[in-house]
């Protein structure tokens, strides 16, 4: 029993190990996708930067009641100028300053005096909400990037424009561009659509597409796109002159 136990578990262990060496299928996500991102991080970010504003606010509100209470100066005081869009919000019978939290006002002044150790903790605080701002602006600006990227290869692929997109995955995985343009001519032309047996612009069969070292074996084999990425990834993988006997060599 205990043998049949140990003889499952080292099967277990050998189904896991192939499972997690495949590539895993690379899924591209869709514009659609990546514009529900976007508007979610969007969100994010105007959310980020009204907690920036208001920490602002409570911070120059502090230190407008730190002057006032008498508190240790070493934290600097800005001027108070009038703002007409002040309350008559009032603590301890001083006026709250406007865009300050009453409540935030409440808690400095519950003992009467403004301290810098407050000021100093609400100087964090900004800094934090700043920081978290920075985070999503980032996070917008790459899904943007992204978009834009997707969009452009839709075309390059949809007009069979091969240079832009075989510079892409050539950088990605490392392999020489050029080479790579070199052996797909030789291959195919330039050519999606050519071919009997072999397809493609680098002229697969399909049973090779259609193996699990493939990430892209799902898409069709006349997908421009995929067949560059995937040609890019066997060349990293070293896998060149196995499947291209006669045009690896000549090409690289």
């Amino acid at each position: 029993m205990r043998l049949r136990k140990l003889t499952i578990g080292l099967a277990l262990i050998l189904l896991a190990a192939g499972v997690f060496a495949a590539p895993a299928l690379a899924k591209d996500p869709s514009v659609s996708t990546l514009k529900q991102r976007l508007q979610y991080a969007k969100h994010k970010r105007d959310r980020a930067h009204e907690r920036v504003v208001a920490a602002a606010a409570n911070l120059a509100g502090a230190r407008e009641l730190l002057a006032a209470t008498g508190g240790n100066q070493s934290a600097p005081a800005p001027a108070a100028t009038p703002d007409p869009a002040a309350t008559d919000t009032a603590v301890n019978g001083l006026t709250v300053p406007a865009g300050m939290s009453p409540e935030l006002a409440a808690a400095l002044l519950a003992d009467g005096v403004v301290t810098a150790d407050e000021i100093a903790g609400l100087q964090a605080r900004r800094t934090a909400a700043k920081r978290v701002e920075r985070r999503w602006t980032v996070k917008v600006r790459v899904l943007q990037k992204r978009i834009r990227q997707l969009k452009r290869i839709a075309v390059w692929n949809r007009r069979g424009q091969w240079k832009p997109l075989i510079d892409i995955a050539g950088k990605k995985y490392g392999v020489s561009t050029a080479g790579l343009y070199r052996m797909m001519m030789l291959e195919s032309g330039g050519s999606r659509t050519i071919g009997g047996t072999y397809k493609g612009l680098f002229q697969y069969y399909p049973g090779t597409w259609t193996r699990s070292w493939n990430p892209w074996r799902h898409e069709s084999i006349y997908n421009g796109w995929a067949q560059i990425r995937a040609t890019a990834y066997a060349l990293s993988r070293g896998m060149g002159r196995s499947q291209w006997p006669n045009t690896y060599p000549m090409a690289f």
